[in-house]
């Protein structure tokens, strides 16, 4: 029986893609998330900004 995974080029840039994907979409939320807090911290910032 030979049911070994045989790494083919499809696989690698399947992986690939998928690692981008996910790795993309966390860079999305921590930077949705940054942006909110930074714009919930303006009107404490511009007292002293002047």
């Amino acid at each position: 029986m030979d049911n070994e995974v045989r790494p083919t080029w499809k696989l690698a840039w399947g992986l690939w893609w998928r690692m981008f994907l996910i790795s993309l979409g966390i860079s999305v939320i921590i930077g949705a998330i940054l942006t909110a807090v930074g714009l919930s911290l303006i009107p404490w910032l511009i007292p002293w900004m002047w």
